[in-house]
């Protein structure tokens, strides 16, 4: 740049010199080698003059803005597992509204406690009615209570459901002066050519005698069920009778054995099993009936 600026006043005082030489009225002689010189400075000088205000222009000119295009977001689209549920077996409630849970088959009962909307229960028996179902809820002292079936949907086969004819489901106090009652409890399973039975053990705990007996025995594993009915109360051993009662009067044990008829023809063991024991005081299975519902794994 001070290159430019110096040719440019060296331009300025010759041409400065030749115009005072013009104002003495005389008629210069000029060298041609000088005059050559001149007008190359001065195309030098308008040379100069047009970078100069090309520099200027540029650097006082207002930048362009830069348009940067903006990036398009591109959705990831994850798909949805696809979730396959095994469905479950044997009948079940789901509760479309809060739902007492009460001690016996109907709304003269007790209420052990509530089952909150949303809830899904297995029913295990029904009343004779089919108003009520038998479920199992670990909020009650003895873990099962009945529901009214009007507030729940149901999945599953109700034809599989044993009837529950007893009264309340919890088990009674024992007392001498009870007009009738029987505890009962599981006691093993027994093999005989390749069928097999479950043992009940059971005891009048109040004083109307007992003469007959039912099982039921619903295997929701195998969605399958067997019943036994006997005029007696029986146990055994394999193959082998080892107790035989015709009756069971006041505080008196015994046993019943779901075996001819009764038995299954294949191995139960591990399956989820529910009896229905109901004893009569009468023979046939008739008269007064009381019945217990218990769960059984073998």
């Amino acid at each position: 740049m001070k290159k430019y600026w110096k040719i440019f006043t060296i331009s300025l005082i010759l041409a400065l010199a030749l115009s005072a030489c013009g104002t003495n009225g005389a008629s210069p002689t000029m060298d041609s080698a000088a005059a050559s010189t001149i007008e190359a400075l001065n195309l030098q000088v308008t040379q100069i003059a047009s970078t100069l205000n090309a520099i200027i222009a540029e650097k006082s000119a207002t930048p362009k803005p830069t348009n940067t295009p903006a990036v398009k977001a591109t959705a990831s689209y994850t798909p949805e597992a696809n979730i396959t549920t095994t469905p479950l077996s044997g009948v079940w409630l789901t509760f479309d509204s809060a739902t007492n849970c009460r001690f016996g088959p109907a709304t003269t009962y007790g209420i052990a406690a509530t089952v909150d909307a949303g809830v899904q229960l297995q029913a295990l028996a029904r009343s004779e009615d089919g108003e009520f179902f038998y479920v199992r809820y670990f909020d009650t002292s003895n873990h099962y209570c009945w529901v009214w079936q009007g507030t729940s949907y149901k999945t599953g086969n109700l034809n599989i459901l044993p009837v529950y004819t007893a009264q309340p489901t919890y088990a009674p106090t024992i007392t001498p002066t009870s007009a009738a009652s029987f505890n009962v409890s599981y006691s093993s399973m027994q093999t005989c050519s390749s069928s097999y039975s479950l043992v009940f053990n059971i005891t009048n705990t109040g004083n109307l005698t007992w003469q007959s007996v039912k099982i039921v025995i619903v295997d929701s594993t195998q969605g399958i069920t067997v019943t036994h009915n006997s005029n007696y109360f029986t146990g055994y051993s394999g193959c082998s009778l080892t107790k035989e009662e015709s009756d069971l009067t006041t505080g008196e044990p015994g046993q019943a054995t779901s075996y001819n008829p009764g038995e299954f023809s294949y191995d139960p063991t591990g399956h989820s099993l529910l009896a229905t024991i109901s004893v009569y005081s009468e023979k046939n299975q008739t008269g007064t009936v009381m019945s217990r519902v218990i769960p059984v794994t073998p």
